[in-house]
């Protein structure tokens, strides 16, 4: 069952990966195409400039000699704009600001390039994903009636006028504010507005008189939808609104098989099994466990082959890991204390020789394992020379004590 999540896991997270590498290359991609479209609309744009400003220059070097401009094919749609210079680009996602102005507002444009500067207009629509809107009366340019448009609406007027978008930056609200000393409401320029709690307020103003409001600027009325004629096949919504299942934890709210409807039996992204799966999968790894258990010798690592005479060196070693270790008597503990404090106090009588005895006995009977065990196994004289010498340093540093 361990492996059966294990490799549902590793499907996953490469699935996973798998799809974030998706999202950046799409998300690449997405932002040169945009790229692109904007390169296509300033290069429309400055076509436009570059032309008028030779025209200009023709104009006004051959004086009565310039050649007319509104025959031949541009005689009905001379001093249009094309259609491309009026389309907007839309940003990537998450890099739009909330202008905190809606459909209905009144804006005055301020934008230091724009034609219409100081004018006042309605907004009539807001495209939010380019930050660009379009202002009733403002901003206004003849653009060719295009050929889809003659023959499907029948449209034999050849030019057009329409409203060209503004960017939002170049827009300020206008509010009617009452002002408390002259007793006049008038027209004002909001500077800067800021959100909160899906309301907008004016920055940096506060009522006066009432120093602990700010003034909330309301969101302009949305249409109200025309009248919905009802019909005969209608529902209705007395029947829409009832209630008709109740859930319960007497039973499963869907079949038990419907899982393998929804995601293919031996899928390998699956995650939920049934019953009677996870049971024959948690038993073979209590028999695989079981088997693992049994291969281990002398608590070793499974299918590991120890001679006799290992395992029995093993078998001694955990019996003395598993010994209490000799402690050191509380009145040798106080002698050291009181050598180290410098206060000279002697040692129990007896003390000494009996802990020296003790470590004596301890070291030959180590010795006589090890040597035993060094003499047994012959593949090892270095084990037995070091354990030798360790014995001696021992034995001199208790003489010494």
């Amino acid at each position: 069952m361990q492996k059966l999540l294990k490799r549902s896991a590793q499907v996953h997270r490469q699935v996973a990966r798998r799809q974030r590498v998706a999202r950046e290359k799409n998300a690449s991609d997405t932002r040169k195409l945009l790229i692109q479209q904007q390169s296509a609309v300033i290069k429309a744009r400055r076509e436009i400039q570059v032309s008028a400003r030779r025209a200009y220059k023709e104009d006004w070097v051959l004086g009565p000699l310039a050649p007319r401009r509104d025959v031949g094919d541009k005689a009905e749609t001379y001093g249009t704009v094309p259609l491309r210079s009026t389309q907007t680009v839309d940003k990537m996602e998450g890099e739009w600001k909330k202008w905190g102005i809606r459909a209905g507002d009144r804006v005055c444009v301020v934008g230091e390039r724009e034609r219409d500067r100081g004018k006042i207009g309605v907004v009539r629509e807001i495209m939010e994903k380019a930050e660009t809107c379009r202002v009733v009366g403002i901003n206004m340019v003849n653009v060719p009636t295009p050929e889809y448009m003659k023959t499907s609406e029948r449209q034999e007027i050849p030019v057009q006028t329409i409203a060209a978008p503004i960017p939002l930056s170049s827009v300020r609200l206008v509010i009617p504010l009452y002002d408390p000393s002259t007793g006049i409401t008038r027209d004002v320029i909001v500077k800067e507005l800021f959100l909160k709690g899906g309301q907008r307020f004016i920055a940096n103003y506060i009522v006066p008189g009432e120093q602990s409001r700010l003034h909330c600027i309301p969101w302009p009325e949305k249409e109200k939808p025309a009248n919905v004629e009802d019909h005969d096949d209608d529902t209705f919504r007395i029947d829409v609104e009832q209630v008709t299942w109740v859930p319960t934890l007497l039973r499963a709210p869907m079949p038990e098989g419907v899982i393998d409807e929804l995601r293919y039996k031996y899928s390998k992204f699956r995650t939920r099994h049934e019953d009677w799966y996870i049971e024959k999968k948690k038993s073979q790894d209590e028999t695989l466990q079981k088997k693992e258990e049994e291969l281990k010798w002398g608590g070793g690592t499974p299918k590991e082959m120890l001679t006799p005479v290992q395992e029995l060196n093993r078998m001694r070693r955990m019996e003395r890991e598993g010994l209490e270790r000799n402690k050191v008597a509380e009145e040798v503990l106080a002698g050291i204390g009181e050598v180290m404090a410098g206060k000279g106090k002697s040692l129990a009588p007896g003390a000494m020789e009996e802990q020296e005895a003790k470590a004596e006995r301890d070291m030959e009977s180590i010795f006589f394992e090890e040597d035993w065990e060094s003499r047994v196994d012959s593949q090892a004289p270095h084990r037995f020379n070091s354990k030798h010498r360790r014995r001696k340093e021992a034995k001199s540093s208790l003489a010494r004590q």
